[in-house]
């Protein structure tokens, strides 16, 4: 049996996740927008629980792609964010200063992603 080695004039395989990952930095542009509004929102006692609802809403979508696309930090930081925001909700415990650390975290590592893009 013969093993050959690839073709070195053969086009590399094409990218599966291209479009998908396209579309996935396009919606990370304006999550670093609206999380950042939402954040400053939050700071009003009577749009707590509404802003971070809005933030975790994000979190869970990015938790659920960031991984299968490479950005493994973003999907870990967006995935604890998202578990952490959910048990509060859940306990009625909603203390912006328990969460601006892990929302300054997944506010960071989406906005990394897009540095990394545009470099």
């Amino acid at each position: 049996m013969k093993i050959s080695s690839p073709d070195p004039r053969a086009e590399p395989p094409k990218d599966p996740f291209f479009a998908i990952r396209q579309r996935f930095l396009a919606l990370a542009e304006t999550y670093v927008l609206e999380i950042a509004m939402l954040r400053r929102a939050a700071e009003s006692p009577a749009q707590l629980r509404e802003s971070l609802t809005g933030i975790g809403l994000i979190a869970h979508r990015v938790s659920g792609v960031a991984a299968t696309l490479g950005y493994d930090s973003l999907g870990e930081a967006a995935a604890s964010l998202d578990r952490q925001l959910t048990q509060a909700q859940k306990s009625g415990a909603l203390d912006l200063r328990t969460f601006d650390q892990p929302i300054s975290i997944f506010h960071a590592s989406l906005s990394n992603v897009l540095d990394v893009r545009q470099s």
